[in-house]
């Protein structure tokens, strides 16, 4: 599999009629943070459902209906872990949930599409 690099500040320009317009899309939400449990990494439950709360289907903007990971996430640098979103009209997505930071027991996240 190869990763799709997203940007969050990436910006588009069109011209349209002699009018500039400048589009910021939000293909990915921001990134999310959890406290790391009793088993020193972030639970497989916990990382489901801030990808569930904080990841929006990219141009549709829809919540997921359902997410599934394949594990829990480690508190280092680019620990990850990938995932399967489900949206609401039954389209799956495969998604890399990759470690940006982790300070104590806080470990911050972010998510990137993965192309089959």
């Amino acid at each position: 599999m190869k990763y799709v690099a997203v940007s969050l500040v990436t910006a588009t320009a069109v011209a349209v009629g002699g009018f500039a317009f400048v589009a910021v899309p939000r293909l990915l939400s921001t990134e999310s943070t959890s406290t790391v449990g009793s088993t020193g990494a972030v639970s497989r439950a916990e990382v489901e459902k801030q990808v569930r709360e904080n990841y929006s289907v990219p141009l549709i903007q829809e919540k997921p209906k359902s997410v599934s990971c394949a594990g829990g996430l480690k508190p280092r640098q680019r620990d990850s872990v990938e995932c399967t979103v489900t949206s609401e009209n039954g389209k799956r997505q495969q998604i890399m949930v990759s470690v940006t930071k982790a300070k104590g027991n806080s470990v911050s996240y972010d998510y990137a599409v993965l192309e089959n």
